[in-house]
């Protein structure tokens, strides 16, 4: 898998009506297949962040559970934990500089009978809240039909239809869809975490969100304004820049008597609203009247929007896993998504001709193999600034038969560049999130990363799965085979090459690294680097 970002995060942004996929889902093996998601109806709200120095609240007491993405060692555990003792608790000084490492149950509830993906009781109750305080605004704006969102199951209309009695028959009062969603913080190497839910339709190409909501957890976020994007850490939960339009947002900063802050951001045809409170947690609501367009389609009074923000509860939220982040890699700035990006002219030339330029070199190695199909992709989650990889990708076929559903036909394999930014070299294991193109399915035997002494840096991902005929079957076991070997070069570029075949086939990590030793440098313009934006 080569996508940093959680299969069920994407998933459940792009459909959040949908269950989110199982967890052996590799995103890259959807766009073999010629998926691209489109997120539709809702869409959780885009990221925050930044860097900024003044305190979100006062200090937290709080148990420490180890770094991110680490496990301690029971021996050099000094809590006594390891013997049983409860841990000792310790005071995380600044939430700001604070994380929690990535946790696939937090994010994912799952029933205990049934194993299916549920509601967590927290983001039912924020949904239940954010309903009572905005669902008569959203009504009047027309984003709702009524202030409860009412859908309706058809049942009603069926049984009026078939002359029945209507009198028990209910429509689905919705209310806002809010998740729970783990968002990456310096690009993954910690996480915040927030409870998400707006309101968005599609508006030509673009996705519009009209209205969004988060409900940000202690850590990881700066109450000092500042742009919004994921390529700083800590993040900021409101921008005093302009963002909506050119023009910079008449801004305000209300200290409230009960120990609130409150803070607008007033960019005429959009609002932005934050609360941060005495806990240490943060409420960031966002509307978006018609900015886009120049044309007024949900209005709404921005005093009428504060009242329903200051509305919205304070929560008292588990953070026993928030822990201080002492040390962070340096990572290069990643690419603020630009939906724009791979159908510009300049990528889609240059994914062109870097494909171009692989196939000539591919047939060097492998007089009989080709590749073509060059295009530009982006790679991440899309939204207000969340980070997104950018890269090239072609298909094409190995001199080298195989057998797919019986029949005898050549290897094909996949071959994807990526272009600097946003990432270091390096594999994520299965479930384990960072600042990583490649990374591990279930089930897959994952090694690296390792060196050349050139300063090459590799990583494999190699997965093998036997189909056996069961009882009173009449074919043949068949053995599947899927390995994938990602080169990163020196100069802050990456390819890789994803192939699969059934039973024997003369392939194996070396010869895939023969192959991209032999590939040319893509084409991209060096002097075009991520620059942070100015809301």
């Amino acid at each position: 898998m080569n996508l940093q970002d959680d299969p069920g995060a994407v998933f459940r942004t792009v459909m959040p009506e949908a269950p989110p996929p199982p967890r052996q889902l590799d995103l890259d093996q959807v766009v073999r297949d010629g998926y691209r998601a489109r997120r539709r109806h809702r869409a959780a709200i885009g990221g925050a962040a930044t860097t900024g120095v003044a305190a979100v609240a006062a200090v937290l007491a709080l148990t420490v559970v180890g770094l991110p993405g680490a496990e301690p060692d029971p021996a050099e555990d000094p809590t006594g934990a390891a013997n049983g003792a409860p841990p000792e608790e310790q005071v995380v000084e600044d939430p700001e500089m604070a994380g929690y490492p990535y946790d696939y149950a937090w994010e994912y509830s799952e029933d205990p009978i049934t194993n299916a993906i549920v509601s967590s009781p927290e983001a039912e109750q924020i949904g239940d809240d954010a309903a009572e305080a905005f669902g008569q605004l959203l009504a009047d704006a027309g984003m709702w039909d009524d202030p409860v969102n009412t859908f309706d199951t058809g049942d009603c209309e069926f049984a009026a239809e078939m002359g029945e009695n209507v009198d028990d028959c209910e429509d689905v009062e919705t209310g806002l869809h809010v998740d729970a969603l783990q968002r990456p913080g310096n690009y993954g190497q910690t996480y915040l975490r927030s409870y998400t839910g707006s309101e968005a339709e599609e508006l030509g190409e673009q996705l519009w969100n009209m209205f969004s909501l988060e409900v940000l957890l202690p850590g990881g976020w700066t109450a000092e304004p500042g742009p919004i994007t994921d390529q700083l850490f800590p993040q900021h939960l409101i921008s005093d820049g302009p963002y909506y339009s050119a023009v910079t947002p008449e801004f305000t900063t209300t200290e409230l008597d009960d120990g609130r802050t409150l803070m607008v951001a007033d960019h005429g045809c959009a609002y932005d609203v934050a609360v941060v409170y005495p806990g240490g947690t943060g409420l960031r609501v966002s509307w978006d009247a018609g900015c886009a367009s120049g044309d007024t389609f949900y209005p709404v009074d921005l005093p009428d929007l504060t009242d329903a923000a200051l509305a919205m509860p304070e929560y008292e939220f588990d953070t026993s896993a928030l822990t201080t982040v002492d040390e962070l890699m340096e990572i290069p700035m990643g690419w603020v998504d630009d939906a724009d990006w791979e159908y510009s002219e300049r990528a889609v030339d240059d994914a062109a001709t870097t494909i171009e330029a692989a196939d000539a070199a591919l047939q060097e190695v492998y007089p009989d193999a080709t590749v073509e199909g060059g295009s530009a992709r982006t790679l991440g989650i899309t939204g207000r600034g969340l980070v997104t990889n950018r890269s090239y990708h072609g298909s094409g076929t190995l001199p080298i038969e195989t057998t797919v559903d019986g029949t005898p036909s050549l290897v094909g394999f996949e071959m994807r560049y990526y272009l600097p930014g946003g990432w270091v070299p390096g594999i994520n294991q299965f479930l384990d999130r960072g600042p990583y193109i490649a990374g591990c399915v279930e089930g897959a035997t994952c090694t690296g990363p390792w060196e050349d002494p050139n300063g090459t840096s590799w990583t494999s991902e190699e997965e093998t799965t036997t189909y056996e005929p069961g009882p009173g079957e009449d074919w043949e076991a068949t053995t599947e085979h899927t390995l994938q070997v990602t080169m990163f070069h020196p100069d802050g570029w990456a390819a890789s090459i994803w192939v699969s075949w059934t039973d024997d086939a003369p392939i194996d990590a070396d010869m895939l690294g023969e192959i991209l030793r032999a590939m040319p440098a893509p084409a991209y313009d060096a002097e075009d680097v991520p620059t942070v934006p100015a809301g």
